[in-house]
């Protein structure tokens, strides 16, 4: 009789523990896969959504902070940039463009941006999805995710959580534009021009600045505007974005209160790496724990050779009176338990895969930045060894079936 056919009676037989055995190994194997699937998709998707914020000038604070409130938009505490610092920075060499951000308002879950036409456009390079850019204080432009369409009209409220604040019960917008779907972020955003921010909040006439051409202001004094969050800017290359980082990192503007506000120049990239140097150490943590983990799950495999071996002893023993060679009664076990083992390892693979989209699309949902995990050769590695050291484990029950005394 052919060892195979003997293997599938013998599965038949012990289907229960098999299965069991194989459940235990493929949920350790997918913690493993899910953290590696994992990681890796949160790096690269929040890299990405630097891309279009090369240089950021904030005040001088945390750098963690000015990247997490400008790029992921999340409520961060920043100081405000005095206004003159634009126009240092508008007219700076080496600035292709340059765009203030102003935040602390929101649409629905939708944070308001104050802001410049050409944050919308990115510098005139990023066409509008639909509609057009926003020509007057009342006008928005919407982002992919928001919910909001062309013509569609909106009251803000103040403060950038949801369930807090009030509404500015003097101000309304329209939507005139929407921004192409870029998986950041900036997808739930709203873009509205920053003098109507300005002027919501010092509780101006709004229709004066309706009658001044949309942002005048940037030609002239700008020492009596409020400020904002921090400056965008995209500049012409990287040694430009190394000298103006520099620059703005040892300069000092005067708030209209007359207060001194130092800046700082951060480049989003190197934020993230320190960010990810923090949240590689966790990840290491974690990915020790599920190797052990894994190792428990193999030395189950291993006593469940043994086991099964035991029990059918009987079986075993006859094959033997019968004739047949100890390597036949030993291939018999090592493919039992190695069946168990490539059914664990394809398990663990599919968990692990099913693992890591439900946190992309947690993530997504927390962060709005769109994720999803992709297989590679880091994934292949635990497989591998997961099979590997299952085939040597497979020998230990094999050879002492295949050693067993007949009597």
């Amino acid at each position: 009789m052919h060892v195979t056919m003997l293997l599938k009676s013998e599965l038949r037989r012990s289907a229960g523990v098999i299965l069991g055995m194989a459940l235990v190994l493929a949920l350790a194997l997918s913690l493993a896969l899910a953290t590696s699937l994992t990681e890796r998709m949160l790096r690269a998707s929040s890299a990405a959504a630097t891309d279009d914020f090369d240089l950021l000038v904030g005040a001088k604070g945390s750098s963690a902070s000015l990247l997490l409130g400008t790029v992921y938009l999340r409520d961060e505490p920043l100081g405000l940039v005095p206004a003159p610092a634009l126009s240092s920075l508008i007219n700076a060499k080496g600035v292709r463009w340059a765009a203030p951000v102003a935040f602390g308002d929101r649409t629905g879950d939708s944070p308001l941006v104050g802001t410049t036409r050409a944050m919308a456009t990115l510098g005139g390079e990023r066409p509008l999805s639909a509609g057009r850019v926003f020509a007057a204080p009342d006008e928005a432009v919407a982002g992919a995710g928001s919910g909001l369409k062309v013509g569609d009209a909106f009251t803000p409220m103040h403060g950038r959580a949801a369930g807090a604040g009030h509404a500015h019960e003097a101000a309304s917008f329209r939507v005139v534009g929407v921004m192409p779907a870029t998986g950041t972020p900036w997808d739930r955003a709203v873009l509205v021009p920053i003098e109507r921010i300005w002027s919501m909040h010092a509780h101006e006439d709004d229709h004066a600045h309706g009658r001044e051409p949309l942002e005048h202001w940037m030609e002239e004094d700008l020492t009596h505007l409020p400020g904002m969050s921090a400056v965008v800017v995209k500049p012409v290359s990287v040694a430009d974005a190394y000298r103006l980082r520099q620059r703005f990192s040892t300069m000092s503007v005067t708030s209209p209160e007359g207060a001194v506000v130092n800046l700082m120049g951060v480049f989003s990239g190197e934020v993230l790496v320190d960010l990810y140097a923090s949240m590689g150490s966790a990840a290491r943590a974690l990915s020790f724990i599920t190797a052990l983990t894994l190792a428990v799950a193999l030395a189950a495999t291993l006593i469940t050779g043994v086991l099964l071996g035991r029990l059918r002893l009987p079986t075993l023993l006859q094959l033997r009176v019968l004739g047949a060679p100890r390597r036949y009664v030993g291939a018999l076990i090592w493919l039992i338990v190695m069946t168990v083992v490539v059914t664990g390892a394809a398990g663990g693979l599919l968990i692990g895969w099913a693992i890591a989209s439900g946190c992309a699309a947690w993530l997504a949902d927390e962060t709005g930045i769109v994720m999803a995990p992709a297989l590679s050769r880091a994934e292949a590695l635990p497989i591998l060894l997961t099979l590997a050291a299952g085939a040597l484990c497979a020998l230990v029950p094999a050879w002492a079936a295949g050693r067993a005394k007949m009597t």
